[in-house]
């Protein structure tokens, strides 16, 4: 898989490279969106959507913008990177994409094999019809040997004639088997409703669980800073604490410098 990005950021080009490595993704960076080669994936930064994002479309199978808000409809896009995001957030938007054209290129392949298939199917069609029209005669010749054997008043024996309209059951006995079924689905939609909303307590007491993790102690001096040293903590831990920032702090944060955060309860 191969990814083209279109970005002039240090620290976007920074996090896309940690990322692609991770997923085995060949990276290439430009800084300008002139596109002439194809690409698996492409992702264009917000400052390089213009006229030609639709037309860049053609050369990828999937295109992403990085937008701080939503494209409007007539931007061609596969998929959206919210910004500013996190390096967890960006891999799991590009693992998702990737699974997607694994999907996509799987159908292509079947497709393909399907269509070679038709194909000697319709090369050997001189051998193989003779053979079938044979076969189904033969059938239908111990079939009709075996009816005029059994009893007439054999409730058991199923005419031929009668699997041609319906079978065993009638149109009323099959439209009473459809309402059962829809019952039962319509029971189970219902029992699936009543587990969501059991489970709605469960997920709040896990996230009052989640927060106590973050609350920092209060017994020092007003007059001396805690600090908070990122690199002691696992990403998944400090992600609810690092969503609250914007780009520029987690710019200011991966370059190594220091940020003072000040906190309240309320404003004053």
């Amino acid at each position: 898989m191969n990814l083209l990005l279109i970005c002039e950021t240090a620290i976007i080009e920074h996090i896309f490279s940690l990322i692609c490595k991770k997923l085995n993704i060949e990276l290439t960076v430009q800084k300008t969106n002139n596109v002439n080669d194809k690409f698996d994936l492409i992702v264009i930064d917000q400052n390089f959507i213009d006229d030609r994002f639709n037309i860049i479309k053609q050369f990828s199978k999937k295109l992403g913008a990085i937008s701080s808000e939503e494209l409007p409809f007539d931007k061609s896009r596969d998929f959206i990177i919210p910004r500013p995001f996190l390096p967890t957030k960006l891999e799991e938007i590009l693992k998702e994409q990737l699974t997607f054209i694994k999907e996509e290129n799987e159908i292509e392949k079947n497709a393909t094999k399907k269509a070679i298939s038709i194909d000697e199917y319709e090369e050997d069609e001189d051998v193989t019809v003779p053979i079938t029209d044979y076969v189904e005669s033969l059938a239908d010749e111990v079939y009709s040997e075996i009816e005029e054997e059994s009893s007439e008043s054999d409730e058991s024996i199923v005419s031929f004639a009668s699997l041609n309209i319906g079978g065993v059951l009638d149109s009323s006995e099959l439209s009473k088997i459809n309402d059962i079924l829809n019952e039962d689905n319509i029971h189970n939609q219902i029992n699936l409703e009543k587990n969501d909303w059991k489970n709605i307590a469960e997920i709040i007491d896990e996230a009052l669980e989640e927060v106590k993790e973050y609350e920092f102690s209060l017994e020092q001096p007003s007059s001396k800073p805690y600090n908070l040293i990122l690199s002691k903590y696992h990403i998944n831990e400090l992600r609810p604490l690092l969503e609250k920032f914007d780009q520029s702090v987690i710019d200011k944060l991966s370059s190594g410098e220091i940020v003072d955060v000040r906190m309240s309860l309320k404003d004053k």
